[in-house]
């Protein structure tokens, strides 16, 4: 806290000019010497006595520089620096005075220290001074444009990543055929990497990505328009979807006609009959599809021949055909990875030089084959790959980065697990809750638990929706749900890529005391956590680079509802 004391002088009104300048000094002469320099002139000088009225006057007012003497003490003139930058880092400070009056070169040194300082000598004359403070504030002015642009240039990128997000597939599908959960990381705000879903019939989809040349807006709008070409071509035409080479093809052709020299692309067309077993998929230029066996942790090979063909835009009359598509009929528990080739360009350092190595992607793959064997839901996986490869250091991405896990669903007891996406708003949430209570009521008869079950997912997604998300993200976003029953028991999972949040669970004791106070205060918030606490068991929360991955275990009447917590 400042404690200078008041000077006597009386503040002084700015004369006519467009630059607003605060002088703070005790001096009456420097004062009437400085306002007589700057009469007819576009400098506004409002002068105060003392640093507590200049810093009062400061943030009541706008100013494009402050000037001050050293009259005071040397101290007093860095400290109201401090105090100036404290409220505007960027402000121009100009020091008055004669370095003679300090019996060393330490004034010198103190204005040297901050680059928005500067030395005026106090014997120059009015053309040196006006020019000197006309230098300073076209510099400042120019350095408060280029944040105000930046400002709007950064919000523009935030909401163009946004909306380049809503067009894309939802990051989780669940059927009772087959799943997929997508992993979609910008290098910057928007992506030069393509994912579509093209669901065909209940059985059969097909699965295009790609990797579009370059980083930044260019490759950004370049995706944008091939995926709405993707769109209109499988619609005119479903047959088409089962052969990729067509479709392949036809993209070429499209990226050669439309944007010729200005982006190409590495694609993967996959067409998958999940009633069938069947894959087929042809490579141009794109990373491989990585195949593991969730039942035995195997790492399959399903492309020994390395059969594919260029990437797309490059060459117009390039020839994609069946020799080079690759047909793979898969086991019900095989998983696959489709990846762009971010995943390979992470690196341990942040300059780009320690790529990920061959014996690394082969340990990665073994990872995720032990993964898949022993978690059931995709949901998490491709976050878990992720996290599994921070861990060993790789945290500095080099481009965009996409993983998207494919599989039909490992429980084959249908009738003991829901599974579902929730688009992340109110009416949404209070339509699930009803049929995972439904769900509950059928398999155990039990309309208790089927009550307790509703009531705290209900919490738990108002929870999500109305503090983990910002208003972008519920625009386009779903949170995942599943719902597991055992005979004492059931186990409730939700995912969901909100705000990282630990969670303040309480003991059951606790949970029923908080209760019993809101209740008789008659609160009307703040039971979300409590109501959660009663009900289960136990809790578990995990993140998985930014996704969360949160387990009730809600106990049957009768059972041993909350021992042991």
């Amino acid at each position: 806290m400042l404690t200078f004391e008041e000077s006597d002088l009386t503040m002084t009104a700015p004369v006519a000019g467009h630059h607003p300048v605060l002088l703070v000094s005790r001096s009456g002469q420097l004062t009437l010497s400085l306002n007589d320099f700057f009469r007819d002139s576009d400098i506004s000088l409002v002068s105060v006595g003392s640093c507590c009225d200049g810093i009062r006057r400061f943030k009541q007012e706008q100013f494009e520089a402050v000037i001050t003497d050293l009259g005071l003490e040397p101290d007093d003139g860095i400290r109201l620096r401090q105090a100036v930058h404290q409220v505007d880092a960027k402000i121009p400070v100009l020091f008055l005075t004669s370095p003679s009056r300090w019996s060393d070169s330490s004034l010198m040194d103190l204005i040297a220290e901050d680059p928005h300082s500067y030395y005026i000598p106090e014997n120059g004359d009015r053309e040196f001074m006006l020019a000197k403070l006309h230098q300073v504030i076209h510099t400042y002015e120019a350095e408060t444009s280029l944040s105000v642009l930046k400002g709007r240039v950064a919000k523009s990128w935030f909401l163009a990543g946004r909306v380049q997000q809503a067009m894309l597939p939802p990051w989780v599908h669940f059927s009772p055929n087959y799943e997929f959960s997508c992993l979609y990381h910008p290098f910057t705000k928007v992506s030069g990497d393509l994912f579509e879903w093209l669901p065909l019939d209940e059985d059969r989809a097909l699965f295009i990505f790609g990797d579009v040349s370059g980083h930044g807006t260019h490759s950004a709008l370049a995706m944008t328009a091939i995926q709405s070409f993707l769109s209109q071509l499988v619609m005119q035409d479903r047959e088409r979807a089962e052969h990729p080479e067509l479709i392949v093809a036809d993209i070429n052709d499209f990226c050669s006609r439309r944007l010729r020299s200005i982006v190409y692309m590495g694609t993967l067309v996959a067409y998958m009959d999940f009633g069938k077993n069947l894959l087929r998929y042809q490579n141009a230029g794109y990373v491989d599809v990585l195949c593991v066996d969730s039942r035995t942790g195997e790492v399959i090979d399903i492309n020994p021949e390395g059969k594919g063909s260029i990437p797309l835009g490059l060459v117009p009359d390039a020839a994609y055909t069946a020799a080079d598509t690759v047909e793979y009929h898969f086991e019900d528990s095989s998983v696959f990875l489709f990846s762009s080739d971010g995943l390979m360009d992470l690196s341990r350092d942040r300059e780009g030089r320690k790529y990920m190595d061959m014996e690394t992607y082969r340990h990665f793959s073994c990872v995720l084959a032990k993964d898949a064997r022993r978690v059931e839901k995709t949901v998490a996986l491709p976050f878990r790959c992720l996290h599994n490869l921070e861990q060993l250091g790789y945290i500095y991405p080099q481009d965009d980065l996409t993983m998207v896990m494919v599989r039909k669903p490992r429980l084959t007891s249908r009738e003991y697990v829901f599974s579902c996406r929730v688009p992340a708003d109110s009416k949404s949430a209070d339509d699930i809750c009803r049929r995972a209570g439904e769900f509950v009521q059928k398999y155990y008869g039990d309309e208790s638990l089927s009550v307790s079950t509703e009531l705290l997912l209900e919490e738990y997604l108002v929870n999500v929706i109305m503090h983990g998300l910002d208003a972008y993200e519920k625009l386009s976003e779903y949170i995942a749900v599943e719902i597991v029953a055992h005979d004492r028991e059931l186990k409730l999972i939700v995912w969901d890529r909100g705000k990282e949040w630990d969670g303040l669970w309480l003991t059951r004791r606790h949970a029923e005391e908080s209760m019993d106070h809101l209740n008789r205060t008659m609160a009307d918030s703040g039971r979300g956590i409590p109501i959660i606490s009663t009900i289960a068991s136990r809790i578990s929360r995990h993140r998985f680079c930014g996704l969360n991955e949160t387990t009730f275990i809600i106990p049957r009447s009768g059972g041993a509802a909350g021992e042991g917590r």
